[in-house]
C-alpha cells in the first residue's frame, strides 16, 4: 500500500522531471518551502517513485567489455554498467541494480506471455525495486528455490511476491524452506502434487534471474538457520567460495557437499542452452564468486559492473567443465 505522502511526492516529481518546473516554482505552487521540495525529490528517488534511466548502449567502453566477456566465457548475453574506482560500493550497487531492472523489463515488455524464474539475493530484490509498474497478468513468475525459514515463516529468499506486485504476473512458490532437514523429507516433498506443478512451471521458464553470493560468516544460510556452523566450517575447509541457488561451489566452479545439495528444495541447477539464466552481480566482494560460476559455466547471461568486468577478463581461463 502506498504511503500517505506518496501522492504528494509523485506530484512534485512529475512537475520537476516532466513539466520541467524548477524547485522554486514547485514550492510556490504547492505552498511548500524549497527545502521540503528538495527533500521530497530525494525521497522520490529513494522509494523508486522516480527511476532514472540512461540508455547505456551509448557507453562504448561498457559495450566493448560486454562483448569481450561474452566471447571469453561463452555467454549468450552480457551487459556492463559504468563503475569507476572513485565510486562507493553503494553507488556501484545501485547502478548495477538499475541495469538489472532494465534487463528484466526487456522480457516483461514482451508481447508474448513470459514465465520468469527467480533465485534469491539482495541484488535481485533491489533490481525488482527499480522496476516500473506493469499490468501483465499473462506473465508468470516462480521461485527457483524454497522460500520459507525452517520454522515456516517467509524468508528473504521470497522474491516472487515483490516481482508479482510490480508486474501483475501470476506468482508460484515452492512450498518449503530452501533446505529440508533430512533427505527423507525432501523426497516426500517431491511427491506432493503442488510441488510437481511448480517444478513443471520452473522447467518451462523463459528466463531466470539470480545473483551469486560469497560464502562468508554473514551468509543468509547461517542467518536463516538453514546451515549449521559446523556445516559452514566444513565447506570452508573444502574451498567453498560461492553460493548460487543454494548450491555451493569452489573457486573453480565445482559443486561441493552433495549431501547438503540433495536436501535443497527447488530447481536442480543445470546449465541449459534452452533457457537464458542471467546472473546479476557485481562489486569487489563478489569477484571470486562470479569467477567461480563463470568457470563452471553455471550461467549463460551476466549483468555486472565495469570494474568487475575488468577483473573477470584478467583472470586465467582454466575452465573445469
Amino acid at each position: 500500500m502506498p504511503r500517505p505522502d506518496s501522492d504528494l511526492i509523485a506530484r512534485i516529481a512529475w512537475r520537476y522531471y516532466v513539466q520541467k518546473q524548477n524547485q522554486a516554482e514547485i514550492a510556490a505552487n504547492l505552498n511548500l518551502s524549497r527545502q521540503s521540495v528538495q527533500r521530497y525529490l530525494s525521497q522520490a528517488l529513494e522509494r523508486g517513485i522516480v527511476v532514472t534511466r540512461i540508455d547505456h548502449r551509448y557507453l562504448s567502453e561498457c559495450m566493448k567489455l560486454g562483448q569481450e566477456l561474452k566471447a571469453r566465457y561463452l555467454l549468450d548475453l552480457c551487459e556492463v554498467t559504468p563503475a569507476s574506482v572513485e565510486q562507493s560500493a553503494e553507488e556501484v550497487f545501485q547502478s548495477l541494480c538499475v541495469l538489472g531492472a532494465q534487463m528484466m523489463e526487456r522480457f516483461i515488455r514482451s508481447e508474448e506471455p513470459c514465465t520468469f524464474a527467480l533465485g534469491s539475493g539482495q541484488t535481485i530484490r533491489r533490481s525488482i525495486h527499480y522496476l516500473e509498474e506493469f499490468q501483465r497478468a499473462d506473465h508468470s513468475v516462480t521461485s527457483l528455490v524454497g522460500f520459507t525459514t525452517p520454522e515456516g515463516n517467509p524468508s528473504e529468499f521470497d522474491l516472487v511476491t515483490p516481482f508479482a506486485e510490480k508486474t501483475g504476473a501470476q506468482g508460484y512458490y515452492f512450498p518449503a524452506p530452501l533446505v529440508l532437514p533430512t533427505l527423507a523429507e525432501k523426497q516426500l516433498l517431491e511427491q506432493l502434487t503442488v510441488y510437481q506443478r511448480v517444478m513443471k512451471i520452473v522447467e518451462q521458464a523463459s528466463v531466470a534471474f539470480a545473483s551469486v553470493s560469497p560464502l562468508h560468516t554473514n551468509s543468509a544460510f547461517l542467518k536463516e538457520g538453514l546451515m549449521t556452523t559446523e556445516e559452514w566450517q566444513n565447506l570452508q575447509k573444502k574451498g567453498a567460495c560461492a553460493e548460487l541457488l543454494g548450491r555451493v561451489l569452489d573457486e573453480n566452479g565445482r559443486l561441493l557437499n552433495e549431501e547438503f545439495t540433495n536436501r535443497l528444495a527447488g530447481e536442480v541447477l543445470k546449465p541449459s542452452p534452452d533457457r537464458l539464466f542471467v546472473c546479476i552481480s557485481g562489486g569487489a566482494q563478489k569477484h571470486q564468486a562470479l569467477y567461480s560460476i563463470l568457470q563452471g559455466k553455471w550461467i549463460n547471461g551476466l549483468v555486472t559492473d565495469e570494474q568487475t568486468a575488468h577483473y573477470l577478463l584478467q583472470m586465467p581461463p582454466t575452465s573445469v567443465r
